[in-house]
Order: C-alpha cells, then sequence, then structure tokens
C-alpha cells in the first residue's frame, strides 16, 4: 500500500479484535495494522463478490453462450475468439 493514495480511516474496536488484529500483522507478518485491515476489507469484498455471483447464477437470468446467445446476429463474433 502506498501512503501518497491511502485515505486515513479511524476506527475503534473492542479489545479482543484489537489483539486479533495485532496477533494477525504479527503471525503474517504484515508491516502494518492497515496492511491487515486492508487485507480484512478485501476479503470481505471477494465475499460479497462471489454471493452476488452465486445468486445471480442462482436466478437463471445468465446468458448461455453455449447456444449463441450474448452476440447480435449482425455482431463481428471475431471479437469474442
Amino acid at each position: 500500500m502506498t501512503y501518497e493514495t491511502a485515505q486515513r480511516v479511524t476506527v475503534s474496536l473492542p479489545s479482543n479484535l484489537a489483539t486479533y488484529l495485532d496477533e494477525y500483522q504479527k503471525s503474517h507478518k504484515l508491516s502494518s495494522r492497515s496492511e491487515a485491515v486492508a487485507q480484512a476489507i478485501e476479503a470481505l469484498r471477494e465475499k460479497q463478490l462471489a454471493e452476488e455471483y452465486a445468486e445471480y447464477a442462482r436466478s437463471g437470468e445468465f446468458v448461455d453462450l453455449e447456444n449463441g446467445d450474448g452476440l447480435d446476429s449482425g455482431e463481428d463474433d471475431r471479437l469474442w475468439k
């Protein structure tokens, strides 16, 4: 993480989570608490994205590429190969 582009955020944590954060930082040899928090937020984002993709797949509203859906007949399909 570069601090020129970083945005400072102040958070308050229960002591058990603050202790865990410090232990996680040390055990994973991270340079700072900020790096550990950034990893946690990335993991939350990835989890949410996976859940949203799963919900989208369950909805049945996806394109069936095996049957040619998704390309208009007038489109240049060389772009997709």
